[in-house]
């Protein structure tokens, strides 16, 4: 297959591949690669080299590319952005259109969903099926593939120092890491906290003030920098936020750190209560109950359930499925 895969063109494809759409794209193009599959990414200029892949960086705008795709020897094209243009002008293609969706129904993406369930054009797939049912109503049917993680990058740590946590995500009110910080304390829990901040009027005014000896802040750290710190008895999960997904969880399981948080948006798909301890919204006398249940929780168990569950290699394999069925 002749595949084309179109990330983001709001910024470009760097590493350390930091959000969630970002390390995605890079997954599905290196996993297809892989299958020795054609591939072709379009990215914004100044995007990283991917191996086996043919990067094409161009086009600056969706609407320049797209009319570019018309005449291009694809036999399909994987949209893995959350522009509405793609989908919108999706039946103008000449191969099929597959659109991962990757957020809530915001205002801004529905021209797009509602113009491709009208004219036709793309089909849609969900990251979680909490996220394809609210995209239903709009879309038409949806199809659901996990996001994936490599097992081998999240090391397996056996034992972990009793009494410990880490949450990490980005420092945001709707990812709440002073709810964890709270549940934490109450707990009898040390805590670290890890990730860029983003509001930093939220950072500055209520998680700052709650910081100590038992809560400490580390910065935005990398992939390399922040696996020392997964070794812990237990990860938080705290958004309070309808979470599309929820990468987190799968990331901390690997390492074999069970996690404690709240039931927010697909979590509650992601796990059971062999790996996770979850509470509702919020609750943060729950959420500090939980800590030591979680934390009694197999490690074994853990990393064994995010190996079965959420390998990458599943998830390529899944979306080369869904290709073939299309082009069939």
């Amino acid at each position: 297959m002749r595949l084309a895969l179109l990330a983001p063109l709001e910024y470009p494809l760097t590493e350390p591949y930091a959000g969630g759409l970002e390390r995605h794209t890079v997954q599905l193009a290196r996993g297809l690669a892989e299958l020795d599959e054609t591939v072709t990414v379009f990215a914004r200029r100044g995007s990283d080299s991917l191996p086996g892949v043919e990067l094409v960086t161009d086009f600056e705008d969706y609407q320049t590319l797209l009319r570019y795709l018309r005449t291009a020897p694809f036999d399909l094209l994987h949209n893995n952005t959350i522009n509405f243009l793609p989908p919108l002008l999706s039946f103008r293609l000449p191969f099929p259109v597959v659109t991962t969706l990757h957020t809530p129904p915001y205002r801004r993406l529905l021209p797009g969903a509602v113009a491709s369930r009208l004219l036709g054009g793309s089909t849609f797939v969900a990251i979680s099926a909490h996220l394809a049912q609210r995209w239903v109503r709009y879309t038409g049917p949806v199809a659901v593939i996990h996001n994936g993680i490599d097992p081998g990058e999240w090391p397996f740590a056996r034992v972990a120092p009793a009494c410990t946590a880490l949450w990490y995500g980005r420092i945001t009110p709707e990812k709440a890491p002073h709810l964890a910080v709270l549940a934490a304390r109450r707990a009898g829990y040390t805590l670290k906290l890890v990730g860029p901040v983003v509001d930093k009027d939220y950072h500055t005014t209520q998680v700052l003030p709650l910081l100590g000896e038992d809560a400490v802040y580390l910065g935005h750290l990398g992939g390399a920098e922040l696996l020392p710190h997964t070794a812990v008895a237990v990860g938080l999960f705290t958004s309070v936020w309808d979470e599309p997904f929820g990468l987190v969880i799968p990331e901390l399981l690997a390492c074999g750190t069970p996690v404690a948080g709240f039931a927010s948006g697909a979590a509650p798909e992601l796990v059971d209560d062999r790996v996770s301890t979850l509470v509702p919204v919020g609750n943060v006398l729950g959420l500090a109950a939980a800590l030591p249940r979680a934390a009694a929780l197999d490690r074994a168990v853990c990393r064994t359930y995010a190996v079965e569950q959420f390998n990458v290699g599943k998830m390529i394999a899944t979306y080369h499925a869904l290709y073939l069925r299309l082009l069939a």
